[in-house]
């Protein structure tokens, strides 16, 4: 099965190898020669008439706006100009930003202390009308803000003081805490938006923020650019970029090209699939970070046959996750468990979550195991059934292999490839099938954490209430032992009792088997050596900021 996984990326591979000829794509050794004049041409760019530092985006934003700032393109652009009450450190613990101070007075009061030293772009102080605009804005379904959900237990916000907030919550919640350290939480200003209404958000009508950066222009599917904002309001933090230029470069090939030239100096979007090629790069450096994600399997346990436990099982027995791993995963990540998330997430009581995964029993690879457990099904001559995946080269292997290790049990998969958004309208359950299911079998997908806590996988991806339509819930499993375990964890202020609450909980789902939990994603960033500064970490969704990269001395 090695051999033929590694076949398979051969395959994958030469296809993206010839896609690269005919972008112009520069082979190993080229980029190995290139490297030092690429690195110099940056240096050169830095220097000249005020450094340019620019990002390469694998797609166009939603919008120049915090209440759409929820995707791993919008939200790097719109760090820059808008900022949250709080924010997250590189150890992606929660600190301070517009708030000075805040505490939790009870379980369902926060108080938060507003900084009154704040500028916007524009010079204009930053005031508690804004403050409150901004949130009451993000809060008011007539806005359709991508973030609402996040205030969905908010009893009230209310100023309670001349640069104090208090939250009040209808029920306890363990995660609350993060919203301010999100978009859901970005200040923006209000005259601004009342002079720009009708076009707030758009290339016409901008944004205006408190953050480093100020909006500059906007050419959809070709770039964005933003310049330093000199009114920027700690006098302590020295600003070295003035122009910073987000290209739109969908393809991987021409990504990667950019990158080795030096048109582009940095990207998230870096291709996995061609790391060993970008590392080759003299005039590249690549910081390599475990995300709070997870790369899984879901079974569709709504419809035959994947609504019988022992399918699921025989399924998941059948796959061979440390081959996986060690043929087509290597440094794009960490073999998959127990559990949808790796020890990133671990934040609550880590020895308590070592221990547990010492311990766990969950449906692991056993071939003899999985020929017994289909046995035991409805379908022990096997079935035919669809598995739906998007582009993405390093998927589309994991999905040949378990292709190919499914027919050990006469199991034939039918892959369903499809574009980007298709994928996602399938995993949120956009799309039925005559009888009113999610029209999928099984799909393969993934899944990122909002937040840094130990239930930011669990809860999405297993209670019942996010199995609906557009839900996140793409096994749509539901058992209502689980939904109870996670209302009561999600309430709980004591971190053991949480703990606890969610080994309950997956017990249960393990006993289940609604997912196979593939590979835990990393995620690098890629920077040319003419720039440092940059640190990335598992926030960075929430928390990438450029204003202390500089040019390199």
């Amino acid at each position: 099965m090695k051999k033929m996984i590694a076949l398979f990326m051969a395959l994958v591979l030469a296809v993206s190898m010839l896609a690269g000829c005919g972008s112009g794509e520069t082979s190993e050794t080229q980029a190995q020669t290139e490297g030092k004049d690429a690195a110099e041409t940056g240096a050169a760019s830095a220097e000249e008439g005020g450094a340019t530092f620019t990002v390469a985006l694998e797609s166009d934003i939603v919008a120049l706006d915090p209440a759409f700032a929820y995707d791993f393109t919008t939200n790097p652009v719109v760090n820059q100009i808008t900022q949250g009450l709080l924010t997250f450190d590189e150890n992606n613990e929660l600190v301070p930003l517009l708030a000075s101070s805040w505490e939790a007075v009870d379980d369902t009061t926060y108080v938060y202390q507003i900084r009154d030293d704040v500028t916007f772009s524009d010079g204009s102080q930053m005031t508690m009308d804004d403050v409150m605009f901004s949130i009451e804005r993000i809060m008011n379904p007539d806005t359709a803000s991508y973030l609402l959900w996040m205030y969905d237990n908010v009893e009230s916000v209310e100023q309670t003081g001349d640069w104090e907030l208090t939250v009040h919550l209808k029920s306890p919640s363990a995660t609350w805490q993060y919203v301010f350290g999100t978009t859901a939480g970005h200040v923006i200003s209000k005259a601004y938006y009342e002079a720009n209404a009708e076009a707030f958000g758009t290339a016409d009508g901008g944004l205006m923020g408190t953050g480093p950066y100020k909006f500059d222009s906007w050419t959809s599917g070709q770039e964005i650019v933003l310049t330093k904002n000199e009114n920027y309001w700690d006098a302590e933090q020295e600003i070295a970029i003035d122009t910073l230029v987000f290209k739109i470069i969908p393809e991987d090939t021409t990504r990667v090209t950019a990158l080795q030239t030096g048109e582009v100096d940095f990207t998230t979007s870096t291709p996995s699939d061609m790391l060993e090629t970008l590392k080759a790069a003299e005039n590249l450096e690549i910081q390599d970070v475990a995300t709070l994600g997870v790369a899984f399997l879901a079974f569709n346990t709504e419809r035959a046959p994947f609504d019988d436990v022992n399918v699921r099982k025989a399924v998941a027995s059948a796959i061979d996750l440390n081959a996986i791993q060690e043929s087509i995963v290597k440094e794009a990540g960490q073999v998959g468990g127990c559990l949808p998330n790796s020890s990133e997430l671990y934040t609550i009581n880590p020895e308590e979550w070592e221990s547990y995964v010492d311990g766990a029993e969950y449906t692991s690879y056993d071939l003899a195991q999985a020929q017994a457990y289909l046995a035991e099904s409805a379908y022990p001559d096997g079935f035919e059934c669809t598995m739906v995946i998007s582009e993405d080269s390093i998927r589309y292997a994991i999905a040949l292999a378990i292709q190919e290790y499914l027919a050990a049990l006469n199991i034939t998969v039918d892959l369903v490839q499809v574009s980007s958004d298709e994928h996602t309208a399938y995993q949120f359950g956009e799309i039925y099938d005559p009888d009113g299911y999610r029209d999928y079998d099984m799909i393969l997908a993934s899944w990122e954490a909002d937040y840094p806590d130990v239930s930011g996988n669990i809860e999405p991806l297993f209670a019942s209430y996010n199995a609906g339509e557009g839900g996140s819930n793409a096994a749509v499993y539901q058992n209502e032992e689980v939904d109870a375990l996670l209302s009561e964890q999600a309430a709980s202020s004591d971190p053991s009792a949480r703990n606890q609450a969610l080994f309950q909980a997956m017990d249960l789902i393990n006993q289940d088997t609604p997912y196979v939990f593939v590979y835990y994603p990393n995620r690098q960033a890629t920077m040319n050596t003419a720039f440092t500064g940059f640190t990335m970490n598992s926030s960075w969704l929430w928390n990438m900021s450029f204003m202390n990269v500089h040019p390199a001395e």
